[in-house]
């Protein structure tokens, strides 16, 4: 079956890759094939001769049935169980202790995701979020608290023609600013959807999409985000411009990562015009983030 090998191979290299660092596993958009995900992606992470630090992840709003097998899967790697909230809604509280009473809540080795998914403003999502804390933060003694959130746009109307989007990355705010009403709480880590819009993993696939080259960088408060040539329009590209408006940027880190090498042959006049496609835009932007927002955290002030 299809799915099957793909989702054994996903989980493959997640394992090889991730090695032995914490993390969470979510299958939630393969749940309605729930025996597969137990055959082939939690079974196939734990597999290792060295085991492993990862997580399974379970929901309040999930099937029971999903709840049980993922709690059976954390007791099985013995590392925990993710427990992936959205950070709204109602009835939350009692949803939550329906579930926390299904999979164990007593477990000592709970990590709450409070999801917050799209986050328009910094003021909307640190609201959201405490509202949410207050309502499930006392349900169990949460070992981790990921704050989860993400401001990429989506799609591109709200993207400037040939130019620079400049677009706050209002979950990082976000997080500074719950964290510090916390009291400094250690358990609360940042978390994000990188930069691609959280939703787009979800949405239904589109036959005929509007393509524009979209290049993007990460800075420490904000995206900058390209929208240049559509694709079929006849125009000529316009990466070359745009990239270069980027690496000319006062808070562009030449040769950080290969991120940044890439939007420098991209700016380069020099080089053969190979603007890329979707997939290498949102790789690129994946690297330069991740690699931007991992020494951000190591940061006295992250």
């Amino acid at each position: 079956m299809l799915l099957a090998r793909y989702l054994a191979k996903t989980a493959g290299d997640i394992r090889t890759k991730h090695g032995l660092h914490p993390g969470w596993v979510d299958a939630r958009n393969a749940e309605d094939a729930l025996e597969l995900v137990v055959e082939h992606v939690w079974r196939e992470i734990c597999s290792g001769l060295l085991g492993c630090e990862l997580r399974p992840v379970t929901g309040p709003e999930r099937d029971p049935m999903q709840q049980g097998a993922a709690a059976e899967a954390a007791r099985e790697w013995g590392n925990g169980l993710g427990v992936r909230v959205p950070g709204g809604g109602d009835d939350l509280r009692d949803q939550c202790r329906r579930m926390l009473v299904r999979v164990g809540g007593d477990h000592e080795e709970l990590d709450l995701l409070l999801d917050l998914y799209e986050v328009g403003s910094a003021d909307e999502g640190v609201a959201r979020a405490l509202r949410a804390w207050r309502e499930i933060g006392t349900l169990a003694a949460w070992r981790t608290v990921v704050l989860l959130g993400g401001s990429f746009p989506w799609g591109a109307k709200q993207l400037k023609d040939h130019d620079l989007t400049v677009v706050p990355r209002a979950e990082w705010e976000v997080w500074r600013e719950v964290r510090h009403r916390l009291g400094g709480d250690s358990r609360v880590v940042y978390g994000d959807y990188s930069t691609i819009h959280p939703l787009s993993g979800d949405a239904p696939p589109t036959r005929w999409p509007r393509i524009y080259e979209k290049p993007r960088y990460t800075t420490a408060e904000n995206f900058l985000v390209g929208k240049g040539r559509l694709w079929g329009s006849g125009e000529e590209s316009r990466m070359q411009q745009l990239a270069a408006r980027i690496v000319g940027d006062p808070e562009f880190r030449r040769g950080s990562s290969a991120g940044e090498l890439w939007l420098q042959d991209q700016a380069d006049p020099d080089m053969p015009v190979s603007p890329g496609n979707p997939e290498v835009w949102v790789e690129k932007g994946h690297v330069q983030h991740i690699t931007f927002v991992a020494g951000q955290l190591r940061e006295p002030s992250g």
